[in-house]
């Protein structure tokens, strides 16, 4: 059983992860973070440090929530190449019911604060090599089948498809047109075909 304490901090956290999704770090001030979740300022600095612990660890948390929604879709796949094309369906179904509004909101972190602050560029960069790895192992994996032909070349596909997924979700996130990140997806599964052995 939870403490009320770790209860409080885990509300506080989940309260404010659309707003960052939505404004970013900048523009989220330690006030819009008490309207948010109704906790006074005190019990705030209780549970964080500081802003900066706070809002990391709700990316985190973030990451949790939208890493366990892919892992659902995927799980119903057993195929290594089509657990990778239901991750890329899972993306696009999330975006689309948001109607591509906050774009990524690890894509959003990395732009705006890679190059200010060590801890976020560490866990954003964390991520996006988690997501990397994970599509080298489908793709190992694929070949291993004998489903991928063997000079598909993994590292370079791999890091290749999530630029252009993160790509696909900025340009969608700018002109709300689900086909931007729809055209970024064909073109990865037009791509994961052209190394199949069939």
């Amino acid at each position: 059983m939870q403490s009320k304490g770790s209860v409080t901090k885990q509300t506080i956290i989940e309260n404010i992860i659309e707003h960052i999704h939505l404004h970013g770090f900048a523009q989220t001030s330690m006030n819009d973070i008490i309207a948010l979740t109704g906790v006074k300022k005190g019990n705030l600095y209780f549970h964080f440090k500081s802003k900066e612990e706070l809002i990391l660890q709700a990316l985190k948390e973030a990451h949790r929530q939208y890493q366990e929604y892919l892992d659902k879709h995927i799980r119903r796949v057993s195929h290594p190449i089509g657990k990778i094309e239901a991750m890329l369906d899972a993306v696009f179904e999330y975006h689309s019911k948001r109607k591509f509004i906050g774009g990524c909101i690890f894509g959003n972190t990395a732009t705006e604060m890679a190059d200010k602050h060590p801890e976020f560029r560490e866990f954003i960069n964390t991520v996006f090599k988690q997501w990397i790895q994970w599509i080298e192992n489908q793709l190992e994996e694929g070949i291993s089948m004998g489903i991928l032909k063997n000079e598909t070349p993994v590292q370079e596909l791999s890091h290749h498809i999530i630029a252009a997924l993160e790509g696909g979700i900025l340009v969608a996130k700018v002109s709300k047109n689900k086909q931007d990140l729809h055209h970024a997806i064909q073109c990865i599964k037009t791509l994961l075909n052209y190394y199949k052995r069939y």
